[in-house]
């Protein structure tokens, strides 16, 4: 069973806070940007972008390896799962295609909102799967329905 547009909202939501608390701890645990020097040229981009790759490794990795599911999916136990077969994609693809994805909400508050926009308009179409599942092939399903049936 498909999962419904509001509980993948829900779950964006929250590795949208998620995930940049964890690369904040990593910032201050390593010290990556609390240095003077780090801003003597502007904004450290490539810094904050590795660090946002980190948080996003370290909230979702193992998830995504083990089940196809970032901590707010799992959460909302929702999943995502390969069209064709119904498995978990490869890792690789859900960190090389899907995640790639997830800098557009942060990027939508610094004015690339309608990159955004046009990923999630996708979303409110009856097979509700954003640009980025079409282009990963992916598909996000309900995983209460799937343990209710089996526990039957």
């Amino acid at each position: 069973m498909l999962a419904s547009f509001w509980r993948r909202l829900l779950a964006t939501a929250v590795d949208f806070l998620v995930v940049p608390l964890a690369a904040m701890l990593v910032m201050l645990v390593t010290g990556v940007i609390e240095d003077a020097q780090a801003w003597v040229d502007g904004f450290p981009w490539i810094r904050v972008f590795l660090l946002g790759v980190a948080g996003y490794l370290l909230v979702n990795g193992v998830l995504l390896w083990r089940s196809g599911q970032t901590f707010g999916k799992w959460l909302l136990k929702i999943q995502v799962v390969d069209v064709q077969s119904g498995a978990t994609p490869p890792f690789w693809k859900l960190i090389a295609i899907r995640a790639v994805f997830f800098p557009l909400l942060h990027g939508s508050f610094i004015g690339y909102w309608y990159l955004l926009l046009v990923d999630v308009v996708f979303a409110l179409r009856n097979d509700r799967r954003c640009l980025h599942d079409h282009i990963c092939s992916t598909k996000v399903v309900s995983i209460i329905n799937a343990e209710t049936v089996e526990q039957s």
